[in-house]
């Protein structure tokens, strides 16, 4: 089968991550990939390790013409009589659906649509002009398919799909965390205010007469993450936390964690970094205002707080901080929840049958 995906952004994020884990293994079983891109050498580094073809094009959205022509000068050139095109927003789908209509008979796209954000669907023309043309849209959570039929718009419910997302892991189990005096507290992923690292660290002031040591990985705005280290200061926890800034391996960091912690402000589509942290065994902390709860149930395999509430998170630390049995229980049972809901061979066979449907 030939896969094409359409990578736009300008930095890395969850769909850039979902778009990688689908290169590597469509084409490690043995699928033709080909990603086009805007040809941003921080972006297309990502895809260096993979066998697959890259190709540059402008994806500047609804004034670009010359993409569209680009696109399907592209499929014509490719032996198949039916080429994927998998995109990642609405804005790609357009210049997709405009190939779409330059293709001759006999060569067939099947546009894919992945929706990655929370928020009601558009009705104007435009917009149903470009749902028509989109063969199945995915929903990576029941909440972003919910918040876009909010607006009730003009798309044929048939072609709608929800396939909760997933991350490859690594192929050998990571060695449990070495014996240390404590307890280690992870946060990881993008720093940004609705990420709740403030909060975070605002809650270590409950938390004083605890053995804590929180490590932070991750990048953001440099006057955000000065911010957070004043903060930091004034709340007196500053010597109790480590900032790492971007790490190359992510699970190395969670080997080392004995709690791992995602206290999101804002409404998550999804939450990635939840179930890499499930995957390892390790008990999580994340807030219920998102499609968290999709993921974990509460008390089972995990714990959820409500959003920007210090105090309740900080309890919540402190019930896993002081009962080593309750963390090891809550890891087994995050464990099984990612082997059997979110696991990427479960994710992938889902999105191969939309491919092939």
């Amino acid at each position: 089968m030939r896969i094409l995906h359409l990578i736009r952004c300008k930095t890395w994020g969850g769909g850039e991550r979902y778009a990688l884990d689908l290169c590597e293994r469509s084409a490690e079983e043995g699928h033709d990939v080909t990603v086009v891109s805007r040809g941003i050498p921080h972006m297309d580094a990502h895809f260096s390790h993979l066998p697959v073809e890259m190709v540059k094009m402008p994806l500047g959205g609804f004034f670009d013409t010359s993409s569209p022509r680009a696109l399907a000068r592209l499929i014509k050139s490719y032996p198949e009589d039916r080429v994927v095109v998998h995109v990642h927003n609405f804005k790609d789908a357009e210049i997709a659906a405009r190939a779409k209509r330059l293709l001759p008979k006999g060569k067939r796209m099947w546009l894919v649509c992945t929706r990655h954000l929370i928020k009601p669907a558009k009705r104007s023309l435009r917009w149903k002009w470009i749902y028509k043309a989109i063969d199945r849209i995915i929903f990576i959570s029941q909440l972003a398919l919910n918040e876009f039929l909010a607006s009730d718009p003009p798309i044929d419910r048939n072609k709608i799909s929800i396939v909760h997302n997933s991350v490859i892991i690594p192929s050998s189990p990571l060695s449990a965390h070495d014996e240390h005096d404590g307890i280690n507290i992870l946060f990881t992923g993008r720093i940004a205010p609705e990420k709740g690292v403030d909060i975070l660290i605002k809650s270590l002031a409950y938390l004083s007469d605890l053995p804590l040591r929180l490590r932070i990985t991750g990048t953001g705005n440099e006057e955000y993450v000065a911010y957070l280290k004043r903060l930091a200061d004034e709340s007196g926890m500053a010597e109790s936390i480590e900032w790492h800034g971007f790490v190359p391996d992510v699970f190395k960091e969670i080997a080392e964690a004995d709690i791992c912690v995602a206290p999101s402000t804002w409404r998550e589509p999804f939450g990635l970094t939840i179930i890499e942290f499930m995957s390892q065994s390790r008990p999580v902390i994340s807030t219920n205002n998102g499609a968290q709860s999709e993921i974990i149930t509460d008390g089972k395999d995990g714990l959820l707080v409500p959003p920007s509430d210090a105090e309740a998170l900080a309890k919540a630390i402190r019930r896993f901080a002081e009962d080593a049995a309750l963390r090891k229980r809550i890891g087994e049972e995050a464990l099984n929840t990612f082997r059997t809901r979110f696991a990427y061979d479960i994710f992938f066979r889902k999105i191969l049958s939309l491919y092939t449907s």
